[in-house]
């Protein structure tokens, strides 16, 4: 049980360690098992590879939940499977906390214009911003999907759509995206590649 000292010494712990108003928290320091990433997520997180993920500015634990899902058999990770299977649980907090850290990709410069109305009609009703947020940034355990690939957002949300993508979330996401036809999921994804 906690005391109210132990609670005022953990909030006094949370503030230290925090941001000051304004200012970011400085980039983690690249793990060397980073290197092994950079050929298809980017030197810095932001991915010039078809169908690979633009990592930098994901949430931490978005990041970590992922890895271990494809380490651990809930996802087929495809190429990845041989690196991701070797990973440990330092590893894989190292790898969170480093993307995490990373500014986020600009707004994807070949996303193709979109009719953001149309968009927001397909969308709103789905309560994409519930745990995406607002400006699609992520949090926690959901993905950033701001100024993400649009190739990587197609193809992840038909994964969703037909089951193949499994781990966190799968019932919500199964649920937003098994009405969706093609067209949708691509005007979906072009909309928030373009969105900062």
């Amino acid at each position: 049980m906690l005391t109210s000292r132990s609670v005022v010494c953990i909030a006094a712990l949370l503030a230290a360690s925090a941001p000051a108003h304004g200012q970011s928290a400085p980039s983690a320091k690249a793990p060397a098992i980073a290197q092994t990433c950079v050929a298809c997520h980017g030197l810095k997180g932001v991915s010039t590879t078809k169908d690979s993920p633009s990592l930098a500015g994901q949430p931490d634990i978005f990041t970590q939940y992922q890895l271990v899902f494809m380490r651990d058999g809930q996802r087929q990770p495809g190429v990845m499977a041989g690196i991701v299977k070797t990973l440990t649980d330092q590893n894989i907090r190292e790898l969170g906390a480093y993307y995490a850290s990373l500014p986020p990709p600009p707004p994807f410069a070949k996303a193709e214009p979109v009719d953001a109305a149309k968009a927001d009609a397909i969308m709103g009703p789905r309560r994409c911003s519930n745990c995406h947020k607002e400006d699609f940034s992520g949090q926690g355990e959901t993905g950033r999907l701001a100024g993400q690939r649009p190739d990587y957002l197609i193809k992840s949300l038909k994964d969703f759509r037909s089951g193949v993508r499994r781990g966190r979330g799968m019932g919500a996401m199964m649920e937003v995206s098994v009405t969706l036809e093609d067209d949708d999921i691509v005007l979906i994804a072009h909309y928030l590649a373009g969105k900062p």
